[in-house]
């Protein structure tokens, strides 16, 4: 009798304490940003073969458009199959995360390439001759094409203000920090109108901060600026390629709903979590997006228990950074993973 008293006892704990952790917050899995725009199949590379075939001058835009929008389709649905509750179109259209942005602004050029810091990837480097000002909408029709398309709550991606200017050739008579400035309004603009055509979040990436602290005045007074002119576009704030360690007891003042973070560069950061908390939502970036092993969906959310009664407000479980550097059969795989973990932790 006391057996069974004791063993109920235990299993009633077990069940509030599960139950007190989903009271405080919710877990959801959700894309970080990116998805291969090429797989391993002949089929996979339709797009590559497009993007060669309009270069040439064989196809004509509409055509590359068609077939873009067949991989944003596949990508979306493959998000929606792993079972993830924040999609995105897979940045498929994108070549790089700088050159997409600033070639929708008005008054950038597009140089040569440039490492993407220590990835094997390269970007098309941004070059600013003088003035710079608002958009031609594009990145918002992306977003409006994706969210009708998903069924599913859609994230939008903006490098962030400062990485944008630091990643850039300024040739205009700016400084960094007026140039960081006026691209924190242009982009509160770009964030307001991907709201307005169906972003529930949009993601503002600032990997170069992480490796250039010093600078966090700068970036503060940026993203001040693009706070403003954001409208009603509720912000993801993400860290990547770098540890965030230095900068964490700041993260809880900057005026955004939630802070993404690669824990693949801050190992101990989870540590961190469980002693000090966290008042703000964090997208916690755990699944190596880097790396082709595949992670225990058991063993992250055991590791996950604990600093998740420390967070306040919903959370995201995400890779640490795009999965554009996997192989889309590993990318896959990785989302089936989020998805797997968030799972077990919402029991």
């Amino acid at each position: 009798m006391f057996i069974i008293y004791y063993w109920s006892l235990n299993i009633n704990l077990i069940l509030s304490n599960r139950l007190l952790i989903l009271n405080i917050m919710k877990i959801k899995a959700a894309i970080h940003s990116s998805f291969p725009r090429i797989g391993e199949q002949p089929e996979e590379q339709k797009l590559r073969r497009a993007i060669a075939s309009f270069e040439a001058g064989k196809i004509t835009k509409d055509e590359l458009t068609a077939i873009e929008n067949q991989v944003v389709d596949e990508t979306i649905s493959i998000q929606v199959d792993t079972g993830l509750e924040l999609v995105s179109d897979g940045l498929i259209r994108w070549y790089d995360l700088a050159s997409h942005i600033a070639k929708n602004l008005k008054g950038f050029e597009i140089n040569g390439l440039l490492r993407f810091f220590d990835t094997n990837t390269y970007y098309r480097q941004p070059v600013v001759p003088g003035d710079i000002s608002s958009g031609n909408g594009n990145l918002s029709k992306e977003i409006f094409y994706a969210a009708n398309k998903a069924g599913k709550p859609v994230k939008g991606v903006l490098l962030g203000p400062l990485s944008l200017a630091a990643m850039s050739l300024n040739k205009s008579a700016m400084k960094l920090s007026e140039f960081s400035l006026r691209l924190g309004e242009l982009l509160g603009q770009e964030a307001a109108m991907m709201t307005q055509n169906g972003a529930e979040y949009v993601q503002v990436e600032e990997p170069w901060l992480v490796r250039n602290p010093e600078h966090f005045d700068l970036f503060r007074e940026s993203f001040d600026r693009f706070s403003k002119a954001k409208g009603s576009a509720k912000i993801i704030l993400s860290f990547y390629f770098g540890d965030i360690g230095k900068l964490y007891d700041k993260l809880g003042e900057i005026p955004a709903e939630m802070i993404g973070i690669d824990f693949t560069y801050s190992p101990g950061l989870l540590n961190r979590i469980t002693s000090e908390g966290s008042t703000k939502p964090l997208a916690l970036g755990i699944l190596d997006g880097r790396n082709t092993k595949l992670e225990s969906a058991s063993q992250i959310a055991r590791s996950l228990e604990a600093p998740l009664k420390r967070i306040n407000g919903e959370c995201h479980l995400t890779t640490s950074c795009g999965l554009e550097y996997l192989p889309r059969y590993y990318a896959i795989h990785k989302l089936k993973l989020t998805a797997e973990v968030v799972k077990l932790l919402n029991g």
